[in-house]
């Protein structure tokens, strides 16, 4: 339960913010994980990741990214 609402409460921030860059609250998402597979080839740049949905998500869309990775430079590519 408290996990839930702790998710709720991100969500509601999430959409606040779309909602302040005019987004309406609609909002995309990732969930990147990076540290927990076994093969590092598995493991996808930032840059590959985001030609891969540069199409599909609008230039000033508000975007949440779920994840693991500690290095919170590796996704400084996709908030240009």
């Amino acid at each position: 339960e408290d996990v839930q609402c702790a998710a709720a409460r991100v969500l509601e921030a999430v959409r606040q913010h779309s909602k302040e860059k005019g987004n309406d609250g609609v909002f995309d998402a990732f969930h990147i994980r990076r540290g927990d597979f076994q093969y590092k080839k598995t493991r996808v740049d930032a840059d590959e990741i985001l030609a891969a949905a540069k199409d599909q998500i609008p230039k000033g869309a508000t975007v949440y990214i779920g994840t693991d990775e500690r290095n919170k430079e590796f996704f400084k590519v996709m908030a240009e």
